[in-house]
């Protein structure tokens, strides 16, 4: 049995409202450790649990150590 590959980032996505009518949402990755606002989608949703799928794919590629820049993607300043 491998050994389970160390994390390259350790952080969380929140899902949140972009605005009120009609309701789109976006998800955000913070880091755990000082809750510094890491990468945010540039894309809005319909379903919260869209973002959070989405979100997810995300955090799961920067903890495998990938560079996240594209169309809807920013890195936050």
């Amino acid at each position: 049995m491998q050994a389970e590959r160390q994390k390259r980032f350790h952080g969380y996505v929140k899902v949140e409202v972009q605005g009120r009518s009609p309701r789109r949402w976006i998800w955000a990755i913070y880091r755990t450790d000082s809750e510094t606002l890491v990468l945010r989608s540039d894309a809005s949703f319909s379903y919260a649990e869209d973002a959070w799928k989405d979100g997810q794919g995300a955090l799961g590629r920067l903890e495998a150590g990938e560079e996240l820049v594209s169309g809807t993607m920013r890195l936050a300043a």
